[in-house]
């Protein structure tokens, strides 16, 4: 209790300091020179005719196009009170958020979530940040200024047919402002009770024509609380990040933008541990350490009109990161090129075609416990997406293929074919779908002795051994969706979504014990990656916005998810648990609702509730999470905000211990937060 009294009085030092700098500056600032994406929510008008591009890779209409796409606005995020980019995504139908300890969250669409999702393809400005290593994110280094964030764009369902290989289950893209939006100083800081301190900086300007955005951010974090909800746990988190970015208007037809970004976290780790299997008996050990995660990316991207309905879009990036934990030591580089040419009405078709060429070299520091191979390995590939509009746009039928290959694959093909009747006021899309997600780099090379398996007599040694022998191949999923949006009047929309999916050899873990005798005499017991289930997962997806009052929005959602997993094509014991294991991952039914009231001009209210059912098995109970915000505007451009969040829980889990981590218990939680921009 003291702890948290010294915090708050903290707080009530800073927020003073930065009222005062507003009301210093106020006479500089006019009211003109504030966009309305600084000032004002989006409203539904503006949200139908946004702009996005992840579902087809070309812009198009929200309301127009042929998938489950949902947008979380730069708005939603500021009024909803979040501090990370997980915690944003909560606002989404169809996602599966869950947080694991203080560094750590899980997030999935439409099931399979647990630390090693594999089926999900994220992206920041289209630069995939999934880890080739195990084809999932580390979302402990995902972050950005929540402000410098223009949407995030979810696309639910399949997007291998585009984007290739884990866009399997769905897609998110964090879109991040241009330049030019973000312009003058902005400074935001503040302070609570787990998030103990954050604040950024950035700043934009313009030089002839170039817009240009510096930004420098810093966040600290408070551990969780342990199972008996006594003790602090030491899963903390401290992390500073810096970038910029630069948009070029070339010419009248050509764009030219360049943006990077470092970071450097540490991270407090709790968990269970394997010493060293060499020497003497061999147990599951605690064990308390620090992690460290770094990296640095650049992206060079050009659009430009070639002819008069031919455009060409090109990207090149590259990314280094560093990983430094108790289990995994790795430093990966990433170079990627990609070319895309958009032909535009010809014979009423909008026809796309584009290639990828990525090459990844890894380098890991091996320990006796874990150890992997260094090597280079590259992914390749080519798309068609070919959109043919009839009755004047009001019908159309978009086809797409994707060709791909890894070092560790041949070519996989991944088609679709979309159909969708649409207009300004309603929208009827179906779907279907073939995806593939392609082996990774420790399904091809992994060693780990992962745990103890019994008891034995020193010095022989017990363990099981988790091995990438190269035996996984490609899971192949099949996705059926039929969709509909409708704007019954000019403020409100429903979005409504049932979808079928079909998983053949899904990867996970299974036991060799065909050789008893071996596994006694050695005390090991090898346990493969392969493929060794197939699974069925149907369910819908609803969601709706509102503007009951110029001043009061409504908005929410509701999702329900039905899965069926059965041992294939080994059927013993051990393929059994792992068709258990799955049932841990992903609760039956979710909702969210909420409202955002602006009783005047100077005063916002918030409020969010969230819920989770319960897990279909383990020990993870069904949670409501109530989210309260309260901001005001004292001046122009400065933004004060109180924010509680997990009011209706003073402590709780989330999920489940995996192998990284222990989880740890969510604490309920406040802080203050304020921001200004000074044009």
């Amino acid at each position: 209790m003291k702890r948290i009294v010294l915090r708050w009085m903290r707080i009530r030092v800073l927020l003073p300091l930065m009222v005062a700098v507003g009301i210093s500056a106020i006479p500089a600032v006019s009211a003109e020179r504030y966009s309305a994406d600084d000032l004002l929510s989006m409203d539904l008008e503006q949200l139908a005719n946004v702009k996005v591009t992840t579902l087809s890779k070309r812009e198009e209409r929200y309301m127009a196009t042929a998938g489950a796409v949902f947008v979380i606005t730069s708005d939603d995020i500021r009024r909803s009170g979040v501090r990370s980019i997980p915690d944003a995504l909560r606002l989404a139908p169809g996602l599966q958020v869950s947080q694991t300890n203080a560094n750590q969250f899980q997030v999935g669409i439409r099931g399979q979530t647990d630390f090693w999702t594999d089926l999900l393809l994220v992206m920041v400005d289209g630069r995939p940040i999934y880890n080739t290593t195990f084809s999932g994110v580390w979302w402990v280094a995902q972050n950005y200024p929540l402000e410098e964030i223009a949407r995030i764009e979810i696309v639910r369902g399949p997007g291998g047919a585009i984007w290739g290989s884990n866009a399997v289950n769905g897609v998110i893209n964090i879109i991040t402002k241009k330049a030019g939006a973000s312009q003058g100083l902005r400074i935001t800081a503040g302070e609570g009770t787990e998030e103990t301190g954050f604040g950024n900086i950035s700043y934009g300007a313009s030089s002839g024509d170039v817009d240009y955005r510096l930004y420098a951010m810093r966040e600290t974090r408070d551990g969780g609380l342990s199972g008996n909800g006594l003790n602090d746990m030491p899963d903390f988190r401290r992390m500073k990040q810096q970038g910029f970015r630069l948009d070029w208007n070339a010419s009248a037809s050509t764009k030219v933008s360049l943006h990077g970004d470092a970071y450097q976290i540490h991270s407090g780790q709790y968990g269970t541990w394997m010493p060293n299997p060499t020497v003497g008996n061999a147990s599951n050990a605690q064990i308390n350490s620090l992690n460290a995660f770094s990296g640095k990316n650049i992206v060079s991207r050009v659009e430009t009109d070639i002819a008069s309905n031919v455009s060409l879009k090109g990207q090149l990036f590259y990314d280094q990161y560093k990983v430094h934990t108790q289990i995994i030591r790795e430093k990966k580089e990433t170079f990627d090129g990609e070319f895309q040419v958009d032909f535009s009405d010809i014979l009423n078709q909008n026809i796309s075609v584009g290639t990828n060429v990525r090459r990844l070299r890894s380098h890991f520091n091996n320990t006796p416990q874990f150890q992997m191979p260094t090597r280079t390995t590259g992914i390749t590939s080519f798309f068609i997406n070919d959109e043919l509009a009839l009755f004047d746009g009001m019908f159309r039928i978009i086809g797409g293929l994707k060709l791909e290959k890894n070092s560790y694959t041949t070519w996989e093909s991944q088609p679709s074919i979309r159909t969708i009747v649409s207009n300004d006021n309603w929208a009827v899309w179906a779907s279907a779908s073939r995806t593939v997600r392609t082996p990774n780099d420790m399904e091809n090379g992994l060693s780990w002795n992962r745990k103890a398996s019994g008891w034995c007599t020193p010095p022989r040694v017990c363990l099981v051994k988790q091995t990438g022998d190269g035996r996984a191949k490609s899971e192949h999923v099949k996705s059926y969706e039929v969709g509909a949006r409708l704007r019954p009047t000019e403020k409100s929309l429903i979005e409504l979504t049932a979808f079928k999916t079909i998983y053949k050899g899904v990867l996970d873990t299974w036991q060799d014990k065909s050789n008893l005798a071996t596994n006694a005499a050695t005390g090991i017991t090898y346990e493969y990656l392969t493929n060794v289930l197939n699974g069925k997962g149907d369910g819908f997806e609803a969601n709706f916005r509102v503007e009951a009052f110029d001043e009061l929005t409504l908005k929410g959602s509701y999702t329900y998810l039905h899965q069926v997993y059965v041992d294939y094509p080994v059927k013993d014991g051990e393929t059994k648990w792992t068709v258990l294991s799955n049932k841990f991952q992903d609760p039956r039914s979710r909702f969210h609702v909420g409202l955002s009231w602006d009783p005047t001009k100077m005063l916002e209210f918030d409020a969010n509730v969230y819920f989770n059912g319960p897990f279909r098995d383990g020990s993870v109970n069904g949670n409501h999470r109530l989210d309260m915000r309260v901001g005001i505007k004292p001046i122009e451009g400065l933004e004060i905000s109180f924010v509680a969040q997990d009011m209706m829980n003073l402590k709780h889990f989330e999920n489940e211990n995996n192998s990284m981590q222990y989880a740890t218990q969510q604490q309920q939680r406040w802080y203050m937060r304020a921001t200004y921009l000074y044009k």
